[in-house]
C-alpha cells in the first residue's frame, strides 16, 4: 500500500484539477492520498466524490500557512472523520478574499514597476487561492521574458512584493486544534534548522520526515519524531508542474500509516 499525505490542485497553487490529480494518483499506483491545498478546502469535497468511483481513497486536508521569526512554516491539517470543520471552512473563505485582494494589488504593482503585461481578471480565474506561483505563471504566459526574471518579480526581493496574510505558528496550531485537526509539520527541511525544534515545541501530532528534498536526512527527522512523540508522515508536495515532485514520489506503507489512520477515524480507511 502507498499513502501520500501532501498534494495540491488548482484550488491553490497547483496546476492540476482535482480530477487530474486523482487520475495521476491512479496512474502512479497511489492507494490513499491527502488533498492539502494552501489555506483552501474548496477542492476537498469535489475530489472526495470523484474518488468514490475508483479504488483510491482520499483524505480531506489543508496546508496552513504560518510564520515563525520571519520563516515560512507550513502545517498540514488532516480532518478527522473526513469532515471539513466549520471553523476551517470559514478560515478558508476569509483567506480566499484576502489572497484575492493581495493578488490584485501585487500584480498591478509588478505591472507598473516592471512594465509587464497582465490580465487581472484572467489571473483571478487561475485558482481559488491566488499565490505567487499563479502570478509567476501568469507573467510568463503574457510576456516574452525568462523564467528567472518572472521568478524574481514575484519574489520577496522584488519591489512589487506584498506580504500575504499569515498566522503565527502558535495561532495556526490553535486554529487547527480548535477544529480537531491532525497536525503535521510540513517539510521541516525548508525551515532554518535552528528553528525546527523551537517550532516543534508548540505541539504537533506528526512531522513530514519523508519529502522529496529531505533525501539522506530522514533519520534526523525520525529522531526528532521520537524526541517529541510524533508520528512520521510522508508527502510528495505534488503541484503537477516540473518544479515539484509527482504524486507518489514519497509515501508511507500501511504499517507506517496505522497510527495516523487511528487518529483520523475515517470509516472507509478502517
Amino acid at each position: 500500500m502507498r499513502i501520500d499525505l501532501h498534494n495540491h490542485t488548482n484550488h491553490s497553487d497547483g496546476v492540476l484539477t482535482p480530477k487530474e490529480l486523482l487520475d495521476r494518483a491512479i496512474k502512479n499506483n497511489v492507494d490513499i492520498f491527502a488533498l492539502t491545498d494552501h489555506d483552501s478546502v474548496f477542492g476537498c469535497d469535489e475530489i472526495y466524490e470523484l474518488a468514490k468511483d475508483t479504488n483510491v481513497k482520499v483524505i480531506k486536508g489543508m496546508e496552513l500557512s504560518t510564520t515563525y521569526k520571519g520563516e515560512s512554516v507550513h502545517i498540514i491539517c488532516l480532518f478527522k472523520g473526513n469532515v471539513v470543520p466549520d471553523i476551517i471552512r470559514d478560515f478558508s473563505v476569509d483567506m480566499l478574499n484576502k489572497r484575492k485582494e493581495r493578488a490584485i494589488k501585487m500584480i498591478e504593482k509588478i505591472r507598473d514597476i516592471y512594465n509587464v503585461n497582465v490580465d487581472v481578471k484572467e489571473l483571478l480565474e487561475d485558482g481559488e487561492i491566488i499565490t505567487r506561483a499563479n502570478m509567476y505563471r501568469h507573467i510568463l504566459k503574457h510576456n516574452n521574458i525568462s523564467e528567472s526574471d518572472a521568478s524574481f518579480m514575484v519574489s520577496t526581493e522584488s519591489k512589487g512584493y506584498i506580504q500575504s496574510t499569515k498566522l503565527s505558528v502558535e495561532d495556526g496550531l490553535i486554529l487547527a486544534k480548535s477544529g480537531g485537526c491532525i497536525t503535521i509539520f510540513a517539510h521541516p527541511c525548508l525551515v532554518k534548522e535552528a528553528y525546527v525544534e523551537e517550532i516543534l515545541a508548540y505541539g504537533f501530532d506528526g512531522i513530514e520526515a519523508r519529502y522529496p528534498s529531505i533525501k539522506n536526512d530522514e533519520l534526523k527527522y525520525r529522531e526528532l519524531a521520537k524526541k517529541y512523540n510524533l508520528f512520521i508522515s510522508a508527502g510528495s508536495d505534488c503541484h503537477g508542474d516540473k518544479t515539484h515532485a509527482d504524486i507518489g514520489t514519497c509515501t508511507l506503507d500501511e504499517y507506517e500509516f496505522e497510527i495516523i489512520k487511528n487518529k483520523l477515524q475515517i470509516k472507509e480507511l478502517i
